[in-house]
């Protein structure tokens, strides 16, 4: 009966079509396994390289709207410099022609 209780799991795990004893005590198995470990790390490296490629692209996407803001605020500032120095000019011409009325 103990004999029974031990190979009852052994002979479900033996009559699935995937379970080969040859394969049980081979070490085949192992250096097939050992590529496509390899392989999924490169498939890792590989898309880890496409996020970091993207996350460039992202950044100098950024980068370049940063410094498009940063164009469009100077020229505003020039413009608003420009606009002063007429208003004053405009004040100064309205007091000297008042000071010769």
């Amino acid at each position: 009966m103990k004999l029974f209780k031990f190979l009852l799991p052994l002979l479900l795990v033996a009559s699935c079509s995937a379970f080969s004893l040859d394969a049980l005590f081979s070490s085949e198995d192992k250096a097939e396994e050992l590529p496509a470990e390899e392989s999924a790390v490169e498939e890792l490296d590989e898309e880890v390289d496409q996020e970091e490629e993207s996350d460039d692209e992202e950044e100098e996407e950024e980068e370049d709207e940063l410094e498009s803001l940063e164009e469009e605020e100077d020229e505003d500032e020039e413009e608003d410099e420009e606009e002063t120095i007429e208003a004053v000019a405009l004040e100064e011409e309205d007091e000297e022609e008042e000071e010769e009325e």
